[in-house]
């Protein structure tokens, strides 16, 4: 409302003096000055002007002096008229006739805070006066941004320019100001990067032209550069905390953010103006590429590692980065943090590896099944070879490789994972996983099975990649016998009464599982897993070996023993090396050793006493094979029996 007065009141003086002034001279030279250049701009110069507090301030009306003319000012706030030719000369606000006696104009030397408002200037001839009004604003001091060659240096994306510029030259230090940097810049200064100099590190000099202020701003600036970067905080009251992901030194703006917890994998969409009871948003706005998260009562897994990402670009572009954030009430070790034991993939088929830590890593490294040596970094990429990083950043902890084309022969086995920091520690951190790779899109997580007759079992494959959905899957017996399985296939309702589907299987995430209720001898052998994948013309199929845990390789020659029997050759065998073994220990004369041996004659003969009095029909009813113990003997039963059956041979 006060500046809306002041304005109406500024105008009015105007006009008011306007037309006095154009009636009077009308009058006084018998000229038509309506239609002049001073009559339809005013006849004060300026009619405003902004200036710089410190600077010297010109006012003039734009009517030549004659002989007897009086020159009267009024500053702002005064009901006076002051003559300009009373201060002549004089120190009294440093006022002095401009350009001698040619027009009625005042020069203000120097101008302070208080000089702001409005000035009047009147021109006295004889009875007439001839005045004109001028809004006048006082601005500090334009100052040069807190940068220079003195001190530390600054990004190219920081502002580099005055307060108020209207103008500005930006030229390497010792360059010629000519080309292209030669041409000023309006409003705001900035720094003319090319394709041959993309960045502007090192020092540039800047010729600013600022309001208020005649004299130039010159000076010079320091430019390093720095790459885009996230800068993280955590902020802990007893009640809340704040974790925070802020991005600099970009002029890309925030699209989105995330935040996950690493314990349990929680993500939170974090915007402005929304929350639940327990999150929410945290910050100065997207516009300013901050964004925090706001935990109320935190407890539980919420005191823990968790991770922002960060989405950023314009209409065209869209980029993503983020950082680890460590919002534990104690300091974790470096740890690789839930693992995959096992990959799978198809051979011939781009893959990726994934190795991710709970700290922001320097590096990272792996190591194949036969001592293939990968290191990695950001900066490798798909155009430099057969594989190259695979994750977002080293700064989020995240480690992964990515081939171009995995093979069977040279990529499937043990693989291990290595990443360092060493911002937490001088030892490296490793885990070890599996991949297995399958001719096809259809793989089991076993290539072979163990099972025991007239126990249950179970076989099961699953599509490549995983999780990708199945329309249909079936089973070969390894006797030919074939069928299919669905949800409908339960223990209520089996096919061939011993045949299900596992209740965990589902074809929607591409995985097929069948379970055997009671395995019999015809079921030991190589089956078929078949499935076809959404959107593919034919199925794919996988071999798996259910094998019979219960059954021993033969050894040289001999056949292998089934169920709990052992032969009479076996045993007498068994008894004769014992006997062998303790004449020669005698031969020998250590007598330590030949107590030994005899408590494994004692233990042998109970043995054998036991064997005589089980009947076979009590043996072949446990089907399970009798273990013999040695009284002082800290071997296995398994180690034992294979250390007699050694000793018969």
């Amino acid at each position: 409302m006060m500046s809306f007065c002041i304005s109406a009141l500024w105008g009015f003086w105007i006009l008011l003096g306007g037309w006095v002034t154009a009636h009077l001279l009308h009058s006084v030279s018998g000229e038509n000055l309506l239609t002049s250049f001073e009559i339809r701009h005013g006849y004060i110069y300026p009619p405003s002007v902004t200036v710089a507090e410190g600077e010297v301030m010109h006012l003039r009306l734009l009517v030549p002096m004659q002989e007897g003319d009086r020159c009267l000012y009024r500053e702002p706030g005064s009901p006076t008229d002051v003559d300009v030719h009373g201060v002549e000369g004089s120190s009294v606000r440093g006022k002095f006739l401009r350009f001698g006696d040619a027009e009625c104009s005042i020069r203000v030397n120097p101008v302070h805070q208080r000089d702001g408002g409005f000035w009047r200037l009147t021109l006295v001839r004889g009875t007439e006066r001839i005045r004109g009004v001028t809004m006048v604003d006082v601005i500090e001091r334009p100052s040069v941004p807190e940068i220079g060659i003195g001190s530390s240096a600054i990004s190219s994306l920081d502002e580099i320019s005055p307060e108020r510029t209207e103008y500005c030259f930006v030229l390497r230090q010792g360059a010629a100001s000519e080309g292209a940097n030669s041409v000023p810049m309006y409003e705001r200064c900035n720094l003319p990067l090319s394709e041959t100099d993309p960045t502007g590190a090192g020092v540039w000099s800047v010729i600013a032209g600022v309001q208020g202020q005649m004299r130039e701003m010159t000076y010079g600036i320091h430019i390093e550069n720095k790459e885009e970067q996230i800068v993280t905080t955590v902020h802990k009251e007893s009640d809340y905390h704040v974790l925070s992901c802020n991005l600099l030194y970009t002029k890309l703006m925030l699209k989105f953010c995330r935040f996950v917890r690493l314990a349990d994998g929680l993500g939170l969409n974090v915007i402005p103006g929304i929350g639940t009871p327990r999150y929410g948003y945290v910050g100065a706005g997207f516009e300013r590429n901050e964004c925090g998260l706001e935990i109320l009562g935190p407890e539980g897994l919420d005191r823990g590692t968790w991770k922002c990402l960060l989405g950023y670009g314009d209409e065209s572009l869209t980029k993503v980065s983020g950082a680890i954030v460590d919002n534990s009430d104690i300091n974790p070790p470096l740890a690789i943090m839930r693992p995959d034991e096992m990959v799978i993939a198809q051979n011939g088929s781009m893959t990726s590896l994934q190795c991710n830590a709970n700290k922001p890593i320097d590096y990272c490294w792996f190591r194949g099944p036969h001592g293939q040596f990968y290191s990695l970094s950001e900066s490798l990429t798909a155009e430099h070879g057969h594989y190259w990083y695979g994750g977002v950043s080293l700064e989020m902890g995240e480690c992964g490789i990515t081939f171009a084309t995995i093979r069977d022969f040279e990529h499937a086995g043990e693989w291990h994972c290595y990443v360092g920091s060493g911002r937490v520690s001088a030892l490296e951190v490793s885990a070890t996983f599996q991949v297995r790779i399958s001719s096809t899109q259809m793989i089991s997580q076993q290539e072979v099975v163990e099972a025991s007759l007239e126990f249950p079992a179970l076989l099961g494959c699953e599509s490549i990649p995983r999780g990708t959905p199945l329309q249909y899957c079936r089973f070969v017996t390894p006797a030919g016998q074939a069928f299919s399985l669905n949800e409908n296939i339960t223990t209520d309702r089996p096919i061939l009464e011993r045949f299900y589907s596992n209740p965990n299987h589902n074809l929607a995430k591409g995985s097929c599982s069948l379970v055997i209720g009671s395995v019999r001898a015809e079921d030991f052998g190589e089956w078929i897993c078949a499935g076809k994948i959404e959107g593919h013309p034919m199925e794919h199929i996988y071999g798996i070996v259910l094998h019979n845990r219960d059954e021993r390789a033969p050894s040289d020659g001999e056949p292998e023993l089934s169920g709990g029997t052992l032969s009479a050759a076996s045993i007498s065998g068994m008894v004769i090396g014992a006997v062998v073994v303790i004449g020669g220990a005698i031969t020998i004369g250590y007598w330590q050793f030949r107590k030994r041996l005899h408590r494994e004659t004692v233990a042998v003969n109970e043995e054998i006493q036991m064997r005589t009095i089980e009947t076979p029909e009590v043996v072949a009813g446990t089907g399970q094979r009798i273990s013999i113990i040695s009284s002082e003997s800290g071997s296995s039963s398994t180690n034992s029996q294979s250390n007699l059956q050694g000793t018969a041979l």
